[in-house]
């Protein structure tokens, strides 16, 4: 193959090689990359002690924990037996409370009661609902038992269901049952 230069003469002449290397050339780039080489074995020396603090912390704080944890294990008892005796305790608030109720019902209940009216059943439903029967003289004697029961502060909501006349020997009376609601807790009306 043939080559031809078609450079002028004189740029021939100046012109050297394309690429010329001079030792400074490579000082800055081993330089820099040195910098580097060393900023990087700094930070993984660093890594490397703040990872074994670490680690020591970590076992510092097992060895805390395993040296805790009979306390730890007793607290946690205790908080679980604290826990039943207020439950226990609630059970047993609930029953003093309810205690008395039953006795001031039925005192109530035998204040309310007007001449020549006999209570057969008295018995209290689901929630605080009072079912009673019973017999009278006559119908305005259970109306009467009504209104004192509606004057009562323990009872409220008085309803008649069955109020029918019968006969009891040679007698005429009257045959009722009524419910109300029980209010122990509400002040009176």
């Amino acid at each position: 193959m043939i080559r031809i230069n078609l450079l002028p003469g004189e740029e021939r002449k100046h012109r050297g090689p394309a690429f010329t290397f001079k030792s400074g050339d490579l000082v800055m780039p081993v330089v820099i990359l040195s910098a580097a080489v060393l900023i990087m074995a700094g930070m993984a020396l660093s890594q490397r002690a703040a990872m074994g603090q670490l680690t020591r912390n970590i076992a510092d704080v097992d060895a805390q924990a395993r040296a805790l944890a009979p306390q730890i294990e007793r607290v946690n008892r205790l908080a679980q037996e604290r826990a039943e005796l207020d439950l226990r305790l609630g059970i047993i608030n609930k029953l003093e409370k309810g205690r008395t109720q039953t006795v001031h019902l039925m005192d109530d209940l035998a204040r309310c009661l007007p001449d020549h009216l006999w209570l057969t059943t008295a018995s209290q439903e689901a929630g605080n609902t009072l079912m009673l029967e019973g017999v009278a003289m006559s119908n305005l004697v259970v109306s009467d038992f009504m209104t004192r029961l509606d004057r009562s502060p323990l009872f409220a909501d008085v309803e008649l269901e069955v109020a029918e006349r019968n006969t009891i020997g040679d007698k005429t009376a009257v045959r009722f049952r009524l419910h109300c609601r029980v209010t122990p807790d509400e002040p009176a009306q």
